[in-house]
């Protein structure tokens, strides 16, 4: 979803493989020569990871035994997503591609277009054990099959503070539970500092706040019921407590004025956050990348920190757990020859174990490493807000488990009504109660 894409800075960690057959011509590819054109697909922009994963191809085609074959093309986020999604469709997979994992990837195995890799990472225990978050294989594992590598360390979404505010109202530092939080806010607004930054605008933000409140209040078994599409799901009272705690903070004028206006791409929340004008924001970790383009020396001081989303008294969730996942994933193509799957699979275990790629090609796009050798080096000075990056590493690590973002894991006909209906939650044009009767009118559709 295009909220995962770091919007402020050129470069993400999607770098998608695709290969063609020998003196062949492939329309997710290039012409084939020798031993066939593996092309590089990745939905970032011109920028300093270009040239990191550009040098990275050359050293893997010079090491390769018979010379290697990738080739990167640059292409646009959305273009990525749309070219993909039309050769899924033909099932004309690309060699190797990005992808979130989950049900969308389920879907491409169903299809018959992902390789099951479940042999070859068994006989390589030393590259499994690389990736260090928990669970790392889960969003690319079916029926006990394994269909991925990592591509990315943890993605989540987490509370960022500016410690300055919350000195200067005398409010707690990372509250660890919802009153102390709400204590928090009421000091900040005393204080005469809106408490919230939120994009609004783009609805994702919001949903940020629905989906912790309620994975707080209602514990896993509340999205289990969502994602089941069991009748009446959204009635569960985790979800009720998470829409009223929801819209008494847009009652009480805990956001910043006219959130409902501003958007993600703008950065005008991360500029109302790190200019003192708010005290917190519910955001992706990875957003400090974009803290970096809109306010360098707020990204760099102390003021700007993390923290985990606080806990609900009474509330039946993991008060560790995060909404997110345990990494990005890459698969490959059910569609390759022999010798292309080997090398894809060679290139894959040189490109995400290489300090290069940890460290200057995720690291540096704001993106947590996925090994923990590479991690041991985020606080060595070398790398742009390492030790931020190094306490963000060790939340998603160390969480327990991670609870899929709503608008990745329910069916797409179910994601955008539920964002235009958390909108009205956040307005205030409808009531709690109404919010979770017009949720279970969307699921009912799904059953007919």
């Amino acid at each position: 979803m295009k909220h995962r894409l770091l919007l402020a800075v050129a470069g993400a960690s999607a770098v998608v493989v695709t290969a063609t057959a020998c003196g062949t011509s492939n329309p997710n590819g290039s012409s084939g020569g020798g031993g066939g054109t593996v092309t590089v697909w990745t939905i970032s922009q011109p920028s300093f990871a270009q040239k990191v994963a550009e040098g990275l191809a050359d050293e893997f085609n010079k090491q390769y035994k018979g010379g290697g074959h990738i080739a990167i093309t640059w292409i646009g986020g959305e273009a990525y997503k749309q070219k993909l999604a039309v050769s899924m469709a033909g099932h004309q997979p690309p060699g190797i591609f990005y992808t979130f994992g989950g049900e969308l990837l389920h879907q491409y195995v169903n299809g018959g277009d992902v390789e099951d890799i479940t042999q070859e990472l068994n006989a390589d225990q030393d590259w499994k054990k690389q990736y260090a978050a928990k669970d790392a294989f889960g969003l690319a594992t079916f029926d006990g099959k394994t269909y991925g590598v990592p591509a990315t360390g943890p993605d989540f979404e987490l509370m960022w503070q500016n410690l300055a505010v919350l000195r200067k109202a005398g409010a707690q530092q990372s509250p660890a539970t919802w009153s102390q939080f709400q204590d928090a806010m009421a000091k900040v607004k005393a204080s005469g500092v809106a408490p919230i930054a939120l994009a609004g605008k783009d609805l994702w933000p919001e949903m940020i706040w629905l989906q912790y409140l309620t994975l707080r209040y209602g514990g896993t078994q509340a999205f289990d019921k969502i994602k089941a599409l069991e009748p009446n799901a959204w009635s569960d009272p985790g979800v009720l407590k998470a829409a009223e705690a929801a819209a008494s903070m847009a009652k009480n004028g805990d956001f910043a004025s006219g959130y409902n206006t501003v958007t993600f791409a703008s950065g005008q929340a991360d500029q109302i956050l790190s200019s003192g004008k708010a005290a917190f924001q519910a955001q992706l970790y990875y957003d400090s990348a974009n803290m970096r383009v809109y306010n360098p020396k707020f990204a760099a001081s102390p003021d700007y920190s993390p923290f985990n989303f606080p806990s609900v008294e009474g509330g039946k969730g993991e008060p560790n757990q995060l909404v997110g996942q345990p990494a990005e994933i890459f698969a490959i193509s059910s569609r390759l020859s022999a010798a292309q799957k080997q090398e894809a699979l060679a290139w894959l275990k040189f490109e995400t174990t290489s300090q290069e790629y940890n460290l200057q090609f995720l690291a540096n796009n704001g993106y947590t490493p996925i090994t923990a050798a590479a991690a041991e080096q985020l606080s060595s000075g070398k790398v742009p807000n390492g030790t931020l990056l190094k306490q963000l590493y060790d939340i998603g690590t160390s969480a327990p488990s991670f609870q899929p973002y709503w608008d990745q894991d329910l069916p797409s006909a179910v994601i955008q009504p539920m964002l235009t209906h958390i909108g009205e939650l956040f307005d205030q044009t409808i009531t709690p109660q109404q919010f979770v009767d017009k949720m279970n009118a969307v699921l009912a559709q799904q059953k007919k």
